[in-house]
């Protein structure tokens, strides 16, 4: 298990914003941080994942109905 410090950002479409309209930040100890978000939206009906990497962090935006996302920043500590 590794220890990431990670950042979660909340896109509504609504708002107009380019900026997220919420924002944490967590420290988690994960096996494999794919998995942990997918699980973070089992009892969604449609989701669509999209998962990146920028200077060896890895960034995964979870896309849900409605045009909502959300984006997750994995930082190893």
């Amino acid at each position: 298990m590794k220890t990431y410090e990670v950042i979660k950002e909340t896109f509504i479409p609504c708002s107009g914003s380019q900026l997220p309209d919420n924002r944490e930040i967590l420290e988690l100890r994960l096996e494999d941080p794919a998995k942990y978000v997918q699980e973070q939206y089992m009892r969604e009906r449609s989701v669509e994942y999209l998962a990146t990497e920028h200077n060896g962090v890895e960034v995964i935006e979870a896309l849900l109905e409605g045009g909502r996302k959300h984006r997750y920043t994995f930082s190893e500590l």
